[in-house]
């Protein structure tokens, strides 16, 4: 197996906000802006849980609040731009002194820019706003085949939040292209990870601290260079996948997988199952897709979806490598 590099163009374009799409043949890269995307319906690009729609690239603020009686600092309030409100702004959070404030629009403008960097086709295909917590997804365009017709292939995921909810999070994780199901693992797939919290000294990535503010950027795009490990991500994942796709149902072999998940809530688990009868072959990959689609396609998605999706695949995927053969 192998991944084809495309030589792809060092810079992005004119506009922060335009959604990108590298040209797997040519290597060019197209633009479209976001602003023309309706930020209420589920388009191909957003998926938008805001009550009135607020776009996901309004500026934001921190901005010190005190205390009513003694007039004391007493910490940072979060603010986003929203027009229907009567002060033009709406408030998302309160943070610490030292919280490390990265924009949505910083935060997509770095995951496009280590897409183009990889050299690897790619296009933008999700993005995630509740408001307070946002996600963006780039997938790549090499796959390989489970079966015939049956395309996986893996895709850059980064997560960040304006109310100290999720963690920055950038990764890359499994895709199945036939039903756009992700498979998010920790365990699996190249990972960077930080509070949002600035340092005021040295610090890594996996420090409590997190790193300092100016330097955040530069720590993501050195983790990242493990994007260079693709190939060997993405066999590892095709691998487990035909394992579990050889794996016929038994009522064994789903006691021991149902143990491994425990995380995931009965009610979850119960629309699993659900799935996995109505619509999936009768194998542990027909169970892998069942969680991965519900986790990925939730008319009304929540953050809950991205921790349960991890555990749920980092579970299948390791039960495919350690009692599969």
């Amino acid at each position: 197996m192998s991944i084809k590099k495309k030589t792809a163009p060092a810079h992005l374009g004119d506009g922060a906000t335009d959604a990108v799409v590298l040209d797997e043949s040519t290597g060019h890269v197209s633009h479209r802006d976001l602003s023309d995307i309706s930020v209420t319906e589920l388009d191909g690009i957003t998926i938008n849980r805001t009550k009135t729609g607020i776009s996901p690239f309004v500026p934001i603020l921190k901005t010190p609040t005190y205390s009513q009686n003694s007039g004391t600092q007493s910490g940072y309030a979060v603010e986003i731009e929203d027009p229907d409100s009567e002060t033009g702004y709406r408030h998302v959070g309160n943070v610490s002194q030292n919280y490390l404030l990265l924009s949505n629009e910083e935060v997509r403008e770095l995951a496009v820019e280590i897409a183009v960097q990889s050299g690897l086709g790619f296009r933008e295909s999700r993005i995630f706003w509740d408001g307070s917590r946002f996600c963006h997804i780039v997938d790549f365009l090499e796959t390989e085949e489970v079966a015939p017709g049956d395309e996986v292939g893996l895709s850059l995921i980064t997560r960040s939040s304006y109310d100290k909810s999720w963690r920055y999070d950038c990764a890359l994780m499994g895709k199945r292209f036939v039903c756009d199901n992700g498979a998010i693992s920790g365990e699996f797939f190249a990972r960077v990870s930080f509070k949002h919290l600035a340092s005021q000294g040295t610090s890594h990535v996996g420090d409590d601290e997190g790193p300092k503010e100016e330097s955040w950027k530069e720590i993501v795009r050195q983790g990242m260079t493990v994007i260079d490990q693709a190939p060997e991500n993405l066999d590892q994942f095709v691998t487990g996948l035909r394992r579990l796709k050889q794996a016929k149902m038994t009522d064994g072999r789903l006691r021991e997988v149902w143990n491994t998940i425990p995380t995931i809530g009965d009610s979850i688990k119960g629309q699993i199952m659900s799935r996995y009868v109505a619509h999936e072959e009768p194998t542990l990959f027909g169970l892998f897709n069942a969680g991965t689609w519900l986790f990925s396609h939730r008319e009304k998605m929540t953050a809950a979806d991205f921790g349960n999706n991890d555990a749920f695949s980092s579970a299948l995927l390791g039960y495919a490598h350690e009692h599969l053969n």
